[in-house]
């Protein structure tokens, strides 16, 4: 789970994107539309062109219609072949000459909602932000009787320790009202049992954020992407999975295949490649003990290979396992039983 800045949203991670961006291009005139003559007039053309699409999209199976002014013609796109046969029909109810209209099939049109979009009631794997960083929210939980979500420690103000982070799902400038704010994330120690010399420790990369009221939560149920396979950079939503107490395992193997979803590379999946790893965090003087390591790649426009840290243990958060048909969110599968873990911080 990467900490991003959501300002470099619309910025590719590729710097020959940058690079190109750079470059002077010289401006040139707009190119005017060049109507094909017809036996028709432009002006008779477009009201044909407004009495189909007026009467036409209220039929099903019709995707879309359009005056198509370098042609002169009335285009319409439709799913199927008895939508195809209903236009035919309404183009000679409405006097529309057959020479004027063009049909084409084609796909419907949908709405693709995505991990980085609003999802109400919230589940693990969409995305989240504090501060001027963006997240993956990891899981809905319980404490007691308080409605919670955990995420990474990492993705808090200050890793380690409370200091009352807020989030927002999935941008504040989305939606402005707080989904909650971090309540539990112990601090980093030193001279702990594993704990090498000069460094904080700790046994997971996890926190706990207590859901505001009037927040909806779905206890369970962790993102499900489009993708019907990993790997893809996929963040597409398709609804969700759903995971029970009696999922819950705590132990990885060498070998085991561990899958994930979150905000930043959707659904991915790799192998364990190490358990039990003391791993140093690049940059600071942390020390995360007991990791389990995975390594994956995932096809993307950079065409990047990275090893990404697991869990084990309590180490970040629990794992999850059991039976599913279309696993995701950071699970584990061995054999022909599959597990998951709940958590994007395996990116």
């Amino acid at each position: 789970m990467s900490r991003l800045n959501p300002l470099r949203l619309i910025v590719p991670a590729a710097l020959v994107v940058v690079a190109a961006c750079q470059d002077t291009i010289t401006p040139t005139a707009p190119v005017a539309a060049r109507v094909t003559p017809s036996a028709y007039a432009p002006q008779q053309v477009q009201r044909w062109f407004d009495l189909m699409a007026r009467e036409g999209l209220a039929l099903p199976g019709t995707v879309l219609a359009d005056y198509d002014e370098t042609t002169n013609r009335v285009v319409v796109g439709v799913e199927h072949a008895a939508a195809r046969a209903n236009m035919r029909a309404l183009a000679a109810r409405l006097g529309v000459p057959a020479e004027v209209l063009v049909i084409r099939q084609m796909e419907p049109i949908r709405l693709v909602q995505t991990l980085r979009d609003r999802v109400d009631p919230r589940i693990g794997g969409i995305q989240i932000h504090f501060g001027n960083f963006l997240c993956s929210m990891g899981f809905n939980a319980v404490d007691g009787t308080q409605a919670s979500f955990v995420t990474a420690s990492h993705c808090t103000n200050k890793q380690g320790g409370v200091e009352g982070t807020v989030y927002y799902q999935p941008l504040q400038s989305v939606d402005g009202v707080s989904i909650g704010t971090e309540v539990e994330d112990p601090p980093y120690r030193r001279n702990i049992a594993g704990c090498p010399h000069g460094k904080k420790c700790r046994t997971s990369d996890a926190s706990r954020a207590a859901y505001n009221p009037g927040i909806n939560s779905a206890l369970g149920q962790l993102a499900k992407t489009a993708a019907s396979s990993p790997n893809t950079g996929s963040i597409d939503l398709k609804g969700s999975i759903t995971l029970t107490g009696a999922d819950l395992r705590d132990h990885f193997s060498i070998g085991e295949t561990i899958n994930k979803v979150g905000r930043t590379t959707g659904w991915t999946q790799g192998t364990v490649t190490a358990t039990c790893a003391t791993v140093n965090v690049s940059g600071s003087n942390i020390t995360q003990i007991c990791q389990t390591i995975v390594e994956n790649s995932v096809r993307s426009s950079v065409r990047e290979t990275a090893v990404r840290p697991c869990t084990r243990r309590e180490t970040r958060w629990p794992a999850y396992c059991g039976a599913a048909t279309h696993p995701e969110h950071c699970w584990c599968s061995a054999r022909s039983r599959t597990s998951r873990t709940s958590s994007d911080r395996c990116k």
